[in-house]
């Protein structure tokens, strides 16, 4: 079983990774062929997106920048889970996980990694401690289709400090550690909660009302049946989540066709192209 660790930290024995090698530590400890590799993004060459979307309009081997992010790519899709970890800075994560995320901007409208089982870690010194995992779930993984099976942010500093949290944080790392392994192995199609249930009937409204835009994203979403499904995949999902897209998601069309006009599709096939 390979776990994957994409690290946004400089320091590659830094504070983030030392909670992430007590992650390893726990899985090898109670789990037999768990193999950790570590993917340090600042040994990666991915330079800044220049905002072309081409990725969004044709897919995203169509970037034109030349650098490490097919490697990337293709360490992630390979791996059967992933660890994100990044440092929160100024409650964000570290300039090279932003990067990392802008270059992957497509995989929110293009997911890639339905049903990936994932950790999301980060630490910080105290306050803030939760804006960096916070973000990178809420803001890319979700939208990937990932199945998140913990988001953890550590003080470190009281980590170090006080015996209580220190016993604290580790008896919750050792339980993300169970769970990410154990998503890993079952491979059951896990019912969306509140958030991926909304994040994935927006891309699919988005392409109700405008299927040019994004001509390959039309494509994929058409040739994997989601424009005619409840999900991702086959699942049970909540009733009430339902009933709140349902209106919340009609709502969204006749705003887009109003501030829009009747062709929405056209226009803002229109804006991506010339912006």
């Amino acid at each position: 079983m390979n776990i994957l660790v994409v690290s946004g930290s400089p320091r590659k024995s830094g504070n983030t990774m030392s909670m992430v090698n007590y992650v390893e530590k726990a899985m090898n400890k109670k789990y037999d062929n768990i193999s950790v590799e570590y993917l340090h993004l600042i040994d990666k060459e991915l330079k800044y997106c220049i905002g072309c979307c081409l990725c969004l309009r044709k897919g995203g081997n169509q970037c034109p920048l030349e650098d490490d992010k097919d490697e990337i790519l293709r360490k992630m899709h390979e791996a059967d889970g992933i660890i994100f970890a990044s440092p929160g800075y100024s409650a964000m994560v570290s300039g090279l996980f932003k990067n990392f995320l802008d270059r992957f901007m497509y995989l929110d409208h293009i997911p890639e990694f339905v049903g990936k089982p994932v950790m999301v870690l980060s630490t910080s010194g105290g306050d803030g401690v939760m804006g960096a995992p916070k973000f990178m779930a809420n803001n890319s993984f979700y939208w990937w289709g990932c199945n998140i099976v913990d988001i953890i942010g550590i003080r470190h500093a009281f980590y170090t400090n006080n015996r209580k949290t220190h016993m604290k944080y580790n008896k919750r790392l050792s339980s993300a550690a169970d769970k990410l392994i154990s998503a890993t192995s079952n491979k059951i199609n896990v019912s969306p909660n509140f958030r991926q249930y909304i994040y994935f009937m927006f891309n699919k409204t988005e392409l109700e009302v405008s299927p040019d835009v994004m001509p390959y994203r039309t494509k994929v979403w058409e040739e994997n049946g989601w424009m005619r499904s409840d999900y991702y995949y086959e699942t049970k999902i909540n009733p009430l989540f339902k009933c709140v897209g349902f209106v919340v998601f009609g709502m969204m069309k006749v705003v887009y066709r109003r501030l829009l006009g009747k062709d929405a599709s056209k226009a803002l096939a229109e804006y991506l192209k010339n912006n």
